[in-house]
């Protein structure tokens, strides 16, 4: 695609040094910006695809693209390092979606003011996916706000992580065989995506699940990390509470999976 005058274009600023477009301009560099259904690309001379931070510097993908055929699907695998953070994803904000006779999907939504965490998740799950990410945007409060989203391929590799996350009647809990999955680098997804500091400690937003659950989750923490929790109540929901005295026991091996906008979480 090539256009030869600039055409309107709306600026929305991601964080300190990006910057993204939506609709159809021109930049100094003679580089088409495009939109296509809100999802964000930038095409050059050469006619490659790719986001481009503002200083100029590349963001580079690993994305499958096109339609692949079933036996090429089903070849598809998660290294146990994607497993690890799909764990700590849906732990938190990430969601699996699944139909029946389709194999299931991963989706990860961030807020805007979270890029940073948001396209380290994205370059890490890229060769699951076969698209780039989307701009998505809602009204709250009388507030504009905006959000960037991304979905993997069907895959039947993700059966794996549906059979442990969800029940026969399509209900996320929590079950005993997350003992095996819930490694240094889950927690650090987990602790990202729902944890808020408190007292120096960690409280991770566990609403979703019953208290049965949540106790379930503290007993794994206790049994494979020593760490000793307990249960604080929000608006009557069950979160876990980790003191900066617990949190200490893990946070070397943590804290290199963390993204810069998130240490804050757990710096003591």
């Amino acid at each position: 695609m090539s256009v030869n005058t600039p055409s309107k274009f709306f600026p929305v600023k991601i964080s300190n040094n990006i910057l993204v477009y939506k609709n159809i301009c021109l930049n100094s560099n003679k580089k088409s910006i495009i939109n296509h259904s809100d999802k964000l690309f930038i095409e050059n001379k050469s006619g490659s695809v790719s986001l481009i931070l503002f200083n100029g510097e590349k963001l580079s993908s690993n994305i499958q693209k096109g339609i692949l055929t079933k036996i090429s699907r089903d070849l598809i695998q998660m290294t146990p390092f994607q497993c690890s953070i799909i764990v700590g994803l849906i732990l938190s904000d990430g969601w699996i979606q699944y139909r029946k006779t389709w194999n299931p999907r991963i989706g990860f939504k961030q807020s805007i003011k979270n890029f940073e965490y948001f396209w380290y998740v994205f370059i890490q799950l890229s060769t699951l996916c076969s698209g780039y990410p989307w701009l998505v945007s809602n009204m709250k409060r009388g507030k504009l706000f905006y959000a960037l989203e991304f979905n993997t391929r069907q895959l039947k590799c993700f059966n794996e992580i549906y059979t442990l996350f969800f029940s026969d009647y399509k209900i996320k809990v929590i079950k005993p065989e997350l003992y095996d999955y819930l490694d240094y680098v889950a927690i650090a997804h987990w602790i990202m995506g729902d944890g808020a500091k408190r007292n120096k400690g960690i409280t991770l937003c566990t609403d979703c699940f019953s208290y049965k659950e949540v106790v379930l989750l503290m007993n794994i923490l206790k049994i494979k990390y020593n760490i000793n929790s307990t249960i604080h109540k929000e608006k009557y929901k069950p979160r876990i509470y980790i003191s900066n005295k617990e949190l200490l026991k893990i946070l070397p091996y943590i804290k290199p999976y963390f993204t810069k906008n998130f240490l804050y979480k757990i710096s003591l």
